[in-house]
């Protein structure tokens, strides 16, 4: 009997993966962003295959997301074979994710030598895709970041000689190289390397990670002209704290997401090896430096989560611990998937439907009818899908205009002024009024807005991103061109 919660833990968790992969497939190939900023990543992905520079000086026609190429370079690769456009994005999403459970599972089971741990332990971090706005298969960094982390982890776990230090420096390497914040994994676990009987194969894979980021980050340096060192080194650590997130961690995600599995993560603190114990603990540092910087959101989480969920598997398995403990955690971790399982019903609407897409197909039309380039600010991937010429993200424009003070901010702002003077845009559509930050005082002297709405007869939320933000509502013409009238008439 004690090993019934175990059981149910892992059957409850095996649903949560299928619905986690049913609804991930059911909107794979949802022509339109699903995320608000995968707009960018459909940009960059372009770039690459276009053979324009992925990381170069912010202007008003494009500004890089500030992460490390891996995932972009990945997705292009499968963009050009399937095409440009949201799929292959959120493909290479998806099936990180998919090897995010596959690693879960495998960790618990070589950790404890109970399968069904390592299975209720990888469902209940698939359980978490409701409650994280279910990011595991947006067209962004972040999973495919998560699967070489516990790649890397696993590798350097059970390697055995200097070859797999070498592959597992690797593997921490490439998750470097998706998103930066990998740099506390591979420190942890050299760490717990030297401090072992393994350290001489800690030093391999510290040397292999270090050489591998160091290459690369001079040759991105090199031929960027230093942009790639500005945007995945020096801007984020120019941004301000977001400092309610210092207890918004706590009582925003972690709580009341996984408050009750934390109590089978408690129960696994003596069985946890140093090696385990420390990368979980970057994982979660990862996350709450994430969410302390302004403008970071629930995907930040992820690695939490699945730190969690790893350290609760744990505490579920293996012939040392006690049949009352297992049983124990088995059953927190059941009662956590059902909670959370719960939670699906007020999810909201995860899966675009079919008035999503006309008004997307509307859209892309009436973009196309313009008499000179478009700017949309907020979804530039709006403009790729119609095949126009992308203009800056707003949101990366955030990222430079609050970051520094200096050369790289004031090349934008001469950038986006220049622009305005010179009245480049047939159109600006605009969301909400931080589209226009960074945008010159005199902006009215050269574009008027339009008074009416655009969308106004689609339902508020029709069109507007599954991981939330707004739609196109504002329109701003040249003052010597076109009629407001006319113009919102066409999209109707």
């Amino acid at each position: 009997m004690a090993r019934l919660p175990i059981m149910l833990a892992a059957a409850a968790g095996l649903v949560a993966i299928v619905a986690c992969v049913a609804t991930a497939v059911s909107r794979m190939g949802y022509p339109y962003a699903l995320e608000w900023l995968e707009g960018n990543s459909l940009v960059e992905v372009e770039r690459l295959l276009t053979g324009l520079p992925l990381y170069s000086s912010p202007t008003v026609d494009y500004v890089p997301d500030a992460y490390p190429p891996l995932y972009f370079a990945v997705s292009a690769a499968l963009a050009g074979v399937l095409g440009v456009s949201y799929l292959p994005l959120r493909l290479v999403s998806l099936t990180a994710s998919a090897g995010c459970f596959v690693l879960l599972a495998r960790l618990v089971q070589r950790e404890t030598g109970d399968l069904t741990a390592g299975v209720a332990a990888a469902g209940l971090y698939a359980a978490t895709y409701f409650a994280a706005g279910t990011w595991l298969d947006f067209a962004r960094v972040d999973s495919l970041f998560l699967f070489l982390s516990l790649a890397g982890l696993y590798a350097a776990r059970w390697m055995r000689g200097p070859g797999g230090a070498v592959v597992a420096g690797l593997l921490l390497a490439a998750a470097f190289l998706t998103k930066q914040s990998a740099l506390a994994q591979a420190g942890a676990i050299t760490v717990a390397l030297l401090c072992g009987p393994r350290r001489r194969l800690g030093g391999v894979l510290a040397a292999t990670f270090a050489g591998t980021v160091a290459l690369t980050t001079l040759w991105w340096g090199m031929t960027s002209h230093g942009w790639y060192v500005f945007y995945v080194f020096a801007l984020l650590a120019q941004h301000p704290l977001e400092h309610t997130a210092f207890i918004g961690f706590w009582t925003w995600y972690l709580l009341p997401t996984l408050g009750i599995a934390l109590g089978a993560v408690l129960l696994a603190v003596r069985r946890i090896s140093l090696l385990i114990g420390l990368s979980c603990l970057a994982l979660a540092a990862e996350g709450y430096a994430g969410l302390l910087h302004t403008g970071g959101a629930v995907n930040n989480m992820l690695p939490v989560y699945a730190a969690v969920a790893l350290l609760a598997g744990v505490g579920m398995g293996g012939s040392t611990v006690s049949p009352g403990r297992a049983a124990a955690a088995g059953t927190l971790v059941l009662v956590q998937i059902a909670v959370l399982a719960v939670g699906v019903l007020t999810a909201g609407r995860v899966v675009p439907g079919a008035d999503d897409r006309r008004v997307g197909d509307r859209l892309s039309v009436w973009l196309g009818g313009f008499d000179g380039p478009v700017a949309v600010f907020s979804d530039p991937g709006l403009n790729v899908l119609a095949g126009l010429t992308p203009v800056a993200h707003r949101a990366a424009i955030a990222d430079v205009l609050r970051g520094t003070g200096g050369v790289p901010r004031a090349q934008l702002e001469r950038s986006i002024a220049r622009a305005v003077a010179e009245r480049r845009f047939a159109a600006i559509v605009v969301e909400q009024s931080t589209d226009l930050q960074g945008f010159p005082p005199d902006l009215t002297r050269n574009y008027r807005r339009c008074p009416q709405r655009l969308l106004a007869g689609v339902p508020d939320e029709v069109f507007r991103p599954i991981g939330g933000g707004p739609r196109p509502s504002t329109l701003w013409l040249p003052v010597d061109r076109g009629s407001c009238t006319e113009i919102t008439r066409l999209l109707g």
